[in-house]
Parts: C-alpha cells; structure tokens; sequence
C-alpha cells in the first residue's frame, strides 16, 4: 500500500501544503479499530496546526475506545488553529486520502517547519463537534500529530515542495479511529459528577 503526506505545487499562495498520502515513500494510513486495519468508506478530516517542531503531550496516545475525545481536547488546549475542515470524502484506496492543498495562513515563517494534527472521523459529519454530538455505536474517531515541512508559495518562482511524509513516518504509526462515548455517555458522566459534588457538600 502507498501512502504519503507531501506539499501541494501550483499557485502562488502562502505556506502550501496537501493533504496526500498515496504515495510509495509513505508506510501509514486511516485505520479503524486497530492499525492495518485500513479503512473504505466515508469520512470527514480536520486539519490543525501549531508553529513550532514539537507535539504537545496528550494527543498521541495508544488508541483505545474514547482516546480521541481527550486528544482533540489536548491538541486544541495546546494552540492548534483550525486550518481546513473536509466531510463526506470517499477513500481513494483503503486507508489513502487525496485531499489537495492546503493554505496554511497562520504558519509563521512562511515555509518552516511546522506540527499538523489530523483529526478524522468515519462519517458525513460536517465538523469534529457535529460528529460527537450524533454519536453512536458505530461512530469511530482518531487523531494523530507530526512535524511537517510545508512550501512558502509567496515566492516567485516557488521553492520545491515541501513534504509531510517524513513527519507521519516519525511517529510511525496508522492514525486509527476508535470508538468515541455517545452523547448519552457524557451526560450520565456529568450527572455522575454533579451527584458526587453534592454528596460531598452534605457530608
């Protein structure tokens, strides 16, 4: 299988990046329920970003049922901007995502290293939030972190790509959707901890 994040060519517009990973120098992907475990149908992907080389703690931990809940609250905690949002994509191939480019506005330089956060899930959903709050029992989610190049297209004629391949290999591992807590779950959770609060309070 051949997968790869590289940086978008073309039009002059600033801090270009795509997002791609079909490419034979990349070795991971989308998967869902565990790693290799690649996935084929619907999805929609979140694009984060934080200037700066370093992932934030919190964000890639070992996928298990919920991870990703407490991982998106991390990642946004930490200063990630919201760079692009797509919903109701089809894999081009189990696991691969051709997406297209990418105008990161907020990264400072222009053409520096950067740390992206994917943020996908396994259906039509218009956004991360939308997903959590129709949540079922088959909804699944992920997130992944990794340092990347990206290309400052401001300039004429345009340096070479810049790629996030390199970044997603560091990590070394498929960004997997697990299952996430239906919207029931948080609400018996908050119910759980109101209780606690005033029985505390009467003792």
């Amino acid at each position: 299988m051949c997968r790869k994040l590289s940086a978008g060519a073309g039009r002059l517009r600033p801090r270009i990046s795509a997002i791609d990973n079909s490419s034979a120098s990349a070795n991971y992907g989308i998967a869902v329920n565990a790693a290799g475990t690649y996935y084929t149908g619907t999805y929609g992907l979140e694009v984060w970003e934080l200037n700066g080389s370093t992932i934030p703690t919190g964000i890639n931990v070992t996928p298990t049922p919920g991870y990703a809940v407490g991982a998106y609250q991390a990642m946004t905690g930490a200063g990630f901007t919201l760079e692009k949002t797509w919903s109701a994509q089809s894999m081009s191939l189990p696991g691969v995502v051709q997406l297209g480019e990418v105008d990161m506005a907020n990264v400072s330089p222009a053409g520096s290293t950067v740390t992206l956060a994917l943020a996908v899930w396994n259906n039509s959903s218009t956004s991360w939030a939308n997903m959590l709050a129709g949540a079922g029992a088959t909804t699944r989610a992920g997130i992944l972190a990794f340092t990347s190049a990206t290309a400052n297209y401001t300039i004429s004629p345009p340096p070479p790509p810049g790629s996030m391949v390199s970044g997603w290999n560091t990590v070394g591992t498929d960004l997997v959707m697990m299952p996430v807590p239906e919207p029931g779950t948080f609400a018996l959770a908050g119910l759980g901890a109101a209780a606690l609060l005033i029985f505390r309070r009467r003792k």
